[in-house]
């Protein structure tokens, strides 16, 4: 019970914590641009409803911390309510001072900037984020290898077979597994040229993606293009010989071999190694096993099991001192360095955080196009509740840093969302201020105040929309 309640814990704080820094740094992008144009800032809000805590600044904002953590907002000087809109009462009986710190009555080019400020900041700390993890840990992936093919899939249908090296697609260069999945990705069902490396010698093949329903890493199922490959996975346990020490340790076919005495597997040979060096003292080995009998999907348990290898001498092959010290072999014995590890200067750091936001932005356009032509799985939309499964998972499971990269995702998806021209949202402010630069005026109210209301009708069936398809996940799961 005190598990489960730790658990649920933690789960609300990595939500609290990945949405008010989303949150804070978007509205701070508005708060910091309308004060460099003098606009009068009334309100900066964390959280909708009843304030919690706050405090007011010297120049009259009121910062604080509201009691629903779903978002926040910046109120400027002559806004109606938190979506902006404006408050005509108090904008046509306007003085000489509050019209100067007027939000409404600053030139259209300026209350663009405002809008776009929020986003903008979003993409920002996106780069920030991904820029400071690619610097401080690098970046590790599985190679360009393939490991395996699933039968009948496009992959195999167009000849690809196990230890293909992938060279390039389309005349991009491949670097890691990670760069094949984010261009079969964005393929859209469009014929992909392949170059790989087939036992030293090269060769073309065409392959055609599909759109395949697989599971993501909280075990949902989605739909995405995909190809039916697999990568190198170097401590993928295929055989456990009965009554070695590896089975006597509990350990099974397809567990995933973590790490070994504190040494993390990136290859066969760190298995080998670690094991041929116990010499018959017990070993520490961390797994990886996929919950639930069926394994359909990609949660995994850790598990620390003890393993005390033969004592036999370091002679033979890896494969062969593996074998005979625990009794257990994995797949790609023989594949080398199945992992690319890269290290990263700042200049390098940015340039990789700034090719991972415009990812994000391309594959989330790809899928939102996806969904207007009705190819797309629209019960990949999630909400306020998917975003708190996923930010309490990463935390319970995972821990701050991958909780931090959730939160750059969501940055970027967040600020992309804003710049759509739907009014309330940033990009409708946009727009309206771009009618009024060709039309030398605002818009009227009633033409303001009517999108304002189709703008609330369209989010709040989204919002109820993105929700119910958590609640179904939910209770599907």
């Amino acid at each position: 019970m005190l598990d489960l309640v730790t658990s649920f814990a933690l789960g609300g704080l990595g939500f609290l914590f990945v949405i008010s820094l989303v949150v804070f740094v978007h509205e701070l992008g508005h708060f910091l641009a309308g004060r460099y144009f003098g606009v009068k800032v009334d309100v900066f809000s964390i959280g909708f409803g009843r304030e919690l805590f706050g405090f007011t600044d010297r120049h009259g904002t009121r910062w604080k911390v509201a009691a629903l953590p779903l978002g926040g907002y910046v109120k400027f000087w002559g806004d109606e309510n938190e979506a902006s809109a404006p408050s005509h009462e108090k904008l046509n009986n306007v003085s000489a001072a509050d019209r100067a710190g007027s939000f409404h009555h600053k030139v259209w080019w300026q209350k663009m900037i405002v809008s776009a400020a929020g986003p903008v900041a979003n993409f920002i700390l996106a780069i920030a984020i991904l820029a400071v993890l690619f610097l401080s840990y690098g970046s590790t992936a599985p190679a360009a290898v393939i490991g395996s093919v699933k039968k009948g899939y496009p992959a195999d249908l167009a000849g690809l077979k196990p230890g293909d090296r992938i060279v390039s697609i389309d005349g991009d260069a491949i670097q890691s597994f990670s760069d094949l999945i984010k261009i079969v990705s964005v393929s859209d069902g469009h014929t992909l040229n392949f170059l790989i490396d087939r036992n030293g010698e090269r060769q073309k093949i065409a392959v055609t993606p599909k759109m395949i329903a697989k599971p993501d890493s909280f075990g949902a199922t989605i739909r995405d293009p995909g190809i039916g490959v697999s990568p190198v996975i170097p401590g993928l346990v295929e055989l456990v010989d009965q009554g070695s020490p590896a089975a006597a340790a509990g350990l099974r076919p397809d567990d995933v071999v973590v790490e070994v005495n504190g040494v993390p597997v990136m290859n066969f040979r760190d298995v080998a190694r670690q094991l041929a060096a116990a010499k018959g003292k017990p070993t520490s080995v961390k797994i990886a096993r996929q919950k639930g009998a069926q394994k359909s999907g990609r949660e995994y348990e850790r598990l620390d099991l003890t393993l005390v290898p033969r004592s036999v001498p370091a002679v033979g092959t890896a494969d062969q001192q593996v074998w005979e010290a625990a009794g257990f072999a994995v797949y790609a014995k023989g594949a080398p360095e199945p992992y690319v590890r890269v290290t990263y200067g700042i200049l390098e750091a940015l340039s990789a955080g700034t090719s991972e936001v415009k990812f994000i932005v391309v594959k989330t356009i790809y899928f939102i196009g996806q969904l207007l032509t009705g190819s797309a799985d629209y019960q990949q939309l999630s909400g306020p509740i998917g975003i708190a499964t996923v930010s309490g998972k990463v935390a319970v499971e995972y821990g701050l840093v991958p909780l931090i990269n959730l939160a750059a995702v969501l940055s970027v998806s967040i600020g992309l969302l804003n710049l759509f021209p739907i009014p309330m949202l940033d990009g409708g402010h946009i727009l309206y201020y771009a009618i009024e630069a060709v039309r030398g005026r605002p818009l009227g109210e009633r033409a303001q105040e009517l999108g304002f209301r189709i703008g609330l009708v369209f989010v709040g069936c989204l919002f109820l929309f993105a929700t119910w398809n958590d609640l179904t996940k939910l209770v599907s799961g």
